[in-house]
C-alpha cells in the first residue's frame, strides 16, 4: 500500500421524501476500484444530486494536471480574463490567470512543476508531484463519461492553486496568498490536504476571512509524525486543521481517515478539538500526473494510495453536492448537517472514543437531513399530535412546553407547518424552548420569587416590586408567566437584578431575535 503523504514545511512565513431509494450508477471505467464510493452509497446520493458546474472547489496543493482527460472539463475558467494578452483584465493582481495560479513560480500555469530527471536524481517526490491532481480527482473528476474514475461531485469546478513544490514543501505565506485568491475569485470550498506543525497567525486570519465570506474550508487531519506514530491533536496541534475562529469557534471541517472496516487508519491523526468527521482514506485508485516524456509519469491512473489527504476531498466533494442541492445554506449549516448526519464508530475505535469528531460521514443521511433543513428555522408539528416544535439550524427540533412559552415568541399558530409523523420522528429532539428573553417575567409555581428571563433560559431574580415596575411598567404583575416545577429544570439561575442598570428588557429583546440565537445554536 502506497501512502500519499506530503511533507509540508510550514514556516513562520509560512412532501419531502426522506428515503433515498433510487440509484444512479456511473459508467466510469475504474468505478469498481473506488470502494469508498460504494461503501458510502454515493449512487443513492447521485440519484438526487450530481453537483452543479457553478460550484467551485479551490484545491490549494501541489498543482493540478489541468490537461488530464478526466479533469479538463471540470477545471475552473476565469471568465473575466483574456488568455495571452498579458493584461490583468479583471484587475485581481494576476495576469492571464485563466485556470488559477502557481504561487511558487508566480505563473498562470497551476500544473505541477518538476525537473524531467528529478526522480532518477531523487530530487523530487513522485507522490508530492501528483498529490494535487489525485486530490482534485477524488473531489470532482469528470464523471459518468465512460472514462477513468468517478468524482464525489461530477461537474463541480476545480480551481487549482499551487503552493507546494516537487518535494511537497511550501510555506504559509504562499498558502495565505492562495486562500486570499480563492476568496476573491469566487471559490465556494477550499480544500487543504496538507499539514504542518507551526502556528501562523496570518494563516489563521486568512482562514477566518474565508469563513466570514461564507466559504467552507476543509482540512486533512494529517498523517503520523516522523517516528511513524499518529498524533493526538488535543495534545500536539497541527495546522491548518487545528486553527480556530476569533472566538474559538470551529471554522474548519477537520477530517480523519478510516480504513475499509471503518477503523481509524494507522497513520491518521485524531483529536476531539480539531477533527469534525472521519472519512475513508485508504487504498484509493485515482488520477496521476501524465507526461509521456518523463519516466514515472506515463500513466493517467493509478493506486493504491492512502492518507488523510484523500479523506478531505471526499468532504469537499460532498459539500459541493450539498451547495448544488441547496445553495442558500450557510457554511455553518453545511458543517452542522454533515456533522449531525454521521455514523458513530466508537465501538470500532475504542482507543479513540470521542477523538474522531461526530463519526463516519454518511452522505445518504446528509441528503435526508437536507430535506429536513428546508424547514430549518420554521415551526412544525406532526399529524397526530398537537405539540409544536421549532426546527433549529442544527436540524434538531425544540419543543414548546406550553402555550405561554409559544406566545412569548409568536403571535399565533398560523406559521406552523404539518409534516408526517414519520418525518417528524426522523428529526432528533434538541430540548425545550424557554420563554423569550426580555419579553416577560416568570415565576416558578412553588416559589415566591419573580425572575426576568435573560439569554439561554437564564433566570435573574428581580429584587423588589419597585424595580420590577421600573423595568416592565406599571402593569408588571400582568407580565408574569408561571412555569411549572417540571419545566424549571430547563432554566438556569443567574445574577440578581438589584438596579435598573443591571438589566434592560428592550435591549435583550433587540439582541435575541430567534430561538437559534437564544440557544446559541450554530
Amino acid at each position: 500500500m502506497k501512502k500519499i503523504v506530503v511533507v509540508v514545511i510550514l514556516t513562520i512565513f509560512l412532501s419531502t421524501n426522506f428515503c433515498l431509494a433510487s440509484e444512479l450508477m456511473p459508467d466510469d471505467t475504474f468505478y469498481t476500484k473506488q470502494w469508498y464510493l460504494q461503501s458510502l452509497d454515493m449512487s443513492k446520493v447521485w440519484a438526487q444530486e450530481i453537483g452543479g458546474n457553478d460550484i467551485i472547489i479551490a484545491v490549494i496543493d501541489s498543482g493540478v494536471d489541468i490537461s488530464h482527460p478526466d479533469l479538463h472539463d471540470n477545471i475552473w475558467i476565469n471568465q473575466d480574463e483574456i488568455l495571452g494578452d498579458k493584461i490583468d483584465n479583471d484587475k485581481n493582481g494576476y495576469i492571464d490567470d485563466i485556470h488559477g495560479w502557481d504561487f511558487i513560480t508566480h505563473s498562470n500555469d497551476p500544473s505541477p512543476k518538476y525537473p524531467v530527471d528529478c526522480l532518477a536524481r531523487k530530487t523530487c517526490i513522485q507522490e508530492a508531484i501528483l498529490h494535487g491532481t489525485f486530490v482534485a480527482g477524488v473531489a470532482a473528476a469528470v464523471s459518468n463519461n465512460n472514462l477513468g474514475i468517478t468524482g464525489v461531485s461530477w461537474q463541480t469546478k476545480i480551481m487549482p492553486l499551487r503552493v507546494l513544490n516537487e518535494k511537497g514543501a511550501g510555506n504559509t505565506y504562499e498558502v495565505v496568498k492562495a486562500i486570499e485568491y480563492a476568496v476573491a475569485n469566487g471559490a465556494d470550498i477550499i480544500n487543504l490536504s496538507f499539514v504542518g506543525d507551526t502556528y501562523d497567525q496570518d494563516l489563521e486570519k486568512a482562514i477566518q476571512h474565508a469563513f466570514n465570506q461564507g466559504i467552507v474550508v476543509v482540512a486533512a487531519a494529517g498523517n503520523e509524525d516522523l517516528e511513524g506514530h499518529p498524533v493526538d491533536l488535543d495534545a500536539i496541534k497541527r495546522y491548518p486543521v487545528c486553527h480556530r475562529g476569533e472566538s474559538g469557534q470551529q471554522i474548519i471541517i477537520g477530517v480523519a481517515s478510516v480504513d475499509k472496516e471503518n477503523k481509524l487508519s494507522e497513520f491518521s491523526n485524531y483529536g476531539s478539538s480539531c477533527i469534525t468527521v472521519a472519512a475513508p482514506g485508504e487504498n484509493f485508485w485515482g488520477l496521476l500526473v501524465y507526461n509521456s516524456q518523463v519516466e514515472g509519469f506515463n500513466s493517467y491512473y493509478g493506486g493504491d494510495f492512502s492518507g488523510t489527504s484523500l479523506a478531505a476531498p471526499i468532504i469537499s466533494g460532498l459539500v459541493a453536492l450539498i451547495k448544488s442541492a441547496q445553495p442558500d445554506l450557510t457554511n455553518v449549516q453545511i458543517r452542522n448537517i454533515i456533522s449531525n448526519s454521521t455514523d458513530n464508530i466508537d465501538l470500532l475505535n475504542t482507543s479513540y472514543k470521542g477523538k474522531l469528531g461526530s463519526g463516519l460521514i454518511n452522505p445518504v443521511k446528509v441528503f435526508q437531513s437536507l430535506n429536513i433543513s428546508v424547514l430549518s428555522g420554521k415551526l412544525i408539528k406532526g399529524t397526530t399530535n398537537s405539540t409544536v416544535y421549532y426546527l433549529g439550524i442544527d436540524n434538531k427540533r425544540y419543543v414548546f412546553p406550553d402555550q405561554a412559552t409559544f406566545f412569548s415568541w409568536y403571535d399565533d399558530y398560523s406559521q406552523v407547518e404539518v409534516i408526517s409523523d414519520t418525518e417528524l420522528a426522523d428529526i432528533a429532539i434538541g430540548g425545550l424552548v424557554t420563554i423569550k428573553p426580555g419579553i416577560k417575567m416568570v415565576k416558578v409555581t412553588t416559589l415566591p420569587k419573580v425572575y426576568a428571563v435573560d439569554q439561554g433560559g437564564v433566570l435573574r431574580w428581580v429584587e423588589t416590586e419597585g424595580l420590577a415596575q421600573q423595568l416592565y411598567g406599571s402593569d408588571w404583575a400582568n407580565q408574569i408567566i408561571d412555569i411549572s416545577d417540571a419545566f424549571f429544570i430547563n432554566y438556569k439561575i443567574g445574577q440578581t437584578i438589584s438596579l435598573t442598570s443591571d438589566f434592560t428588557p428592550l435591549d435583550v429583546q433587540n439582541r435575541i431575535k430567534s430561538i437559534d440565537q437564544d440557544k446559541n445554536i450554530n
